[in-house]
């Protein structure tokens, strides 16, 4: 998997008096041939062909997209438990 984007405060939101941080979660890719489950690296893809199984991208590759959520923040209702 290849990171995207990384992590990060954007902004800061302020609740309740408290000043909380608004951050981007990460995102991540990973490319690869649905024909034979192969991860795609940047040197394979231009090749247009799979290097295990030799199917071409065109047709047998796809592409997972990962988001984490690295913090909540505490926002809301405090519920006293």
């Amino acid at each position: 998997m290849r990171l995207i984007k990384a992590g990060k405060p954007i902004t800061y939101k302020t609740v309740d008096g408290h000043e909380i941080p608004v951050i981007q979660p990460e995102i991540y890719a990973r490319t690869y041939c649905k024909n034979c489950d192969n991860e795609v690296n940047s040197e394979e893809e231009p090749q247009g062909n799979c290097s295990n199984c030799g199917k071409p991208w065109a047709e047998y590759f796809t592409k997972d997209i990962t988001v984490r959520v690295l913090e909540m923040p505490p926002i809301g209702a405090e519920s006293g438990d």
